[in-house]
């Protein structure tokens, strides 16, 4: 595989698994569900101060603070919480905002032939928002009620992330090391990052309500830990292949 002329396609490359990376991964992805379980409390009220600090810093009204259920095994976590806008209050700025998306979306489908499906799939999700508003006003959510939900599906993320990274980041490098550091990196990065969508997400709802709602849940929630996940596995696989075949066997064919 490792001729003089021309090289094999990265593809088809491999590295080969040890014991010893075998084994650190394991560790590793018990040890750090183990930490982030015992650690919930102080894990989710940081998580809840990096929120009310980035409301705060942009000016957007809070009502103070609430406890929610997450999980029974879990219990229960401090949100941060803010009005919740809706659409009796100004019904203008409701259409202008749906328009607007929608004019904004239909460009995106007729500029990106790829993205179409994806879209097409936004739109419904952005109607699904605006007919709630419209036809069951009653069934709108409260910032509390939103935090609750984005909570639990975060911790979920917060658990396996540790088994991701086990995977996709420790057995894939050369040495152990490298692996552990950039799973570490991911899980707080994720942690982060968590914070400040649902501080984005919350600013939203306070100004347009459950309009976008739906689509930012499903876009800025389990899609954008998707593709975080995505590019440390990529970043750490490029570090990995230069470290085995060096820069000039990586990129030529």
């Amino acid at each position: 595989m490792r001729r003089t002329a021309i090289y094999p396609h990265r593809s088809i490359r491999s590295l080969p698994l040890n014991t010893g990376r075998l084994l650190a991964a394991l560790g590793f992805a018990i040890a750090l569900t183990a930490l982030v379980y015992w650690a919930r409390a102080p894990l989710l009220a940081r998580h809840n101060q990096i929120s009310a600090a980035l409301l705060r810093l942009c000016n957007i009204p809070l009502e103070g603070s609430t406890q929610v259920d997450v999980f029974e095994p879990i219990g229960s976590a401090e949100v941060v919480t803010t009005t919740a806008f809706r659409l009796d209050r100004q019904p203008i700025r409701v259409a202008i905002l749906f328009v607007s998306a929608v004019v904004a979306l239909l460009a995106v489908y007729r500029g990106v032939e790829l993205a179409r499906n994806f879209v097409v799939f936004l739109l419904v999700l952005l109607m699904l928002g605006a007919g709630v508003m419209v036809f069951a006003p009653g069934s709108e959510i409260t910032s509390a009620e939103f935090s609750q939900i984005w909570l639990r599906g975060e911790l979920l993320v917060w658990l396996l992330l540790p088994w991701f990274s086990a995977g996709l980041l420790v057995m894939l490098q050369p040495e152990a090391w490298p692996g552990l550091m950039w799973a570490v990196l991911m899980q707080a990065y994720g942690f982060v990052w968590s914070a400040i969508r649902l501080a984005f997400c919350l600013g939203v709802l306070h100004y347009s309500g459950l309009l976008f709602m739906p689509l930012l849940w499903f876009t800025l929630g389990l899609l954008a830990d998707v593709l975080y996940v995505v590019v440390f596995f990529s970043l750490s696989t490029h570090v990995a292949g230069l470290r085995v075949w060096g820069r000039r066997t990586y990129w030529q064919f």
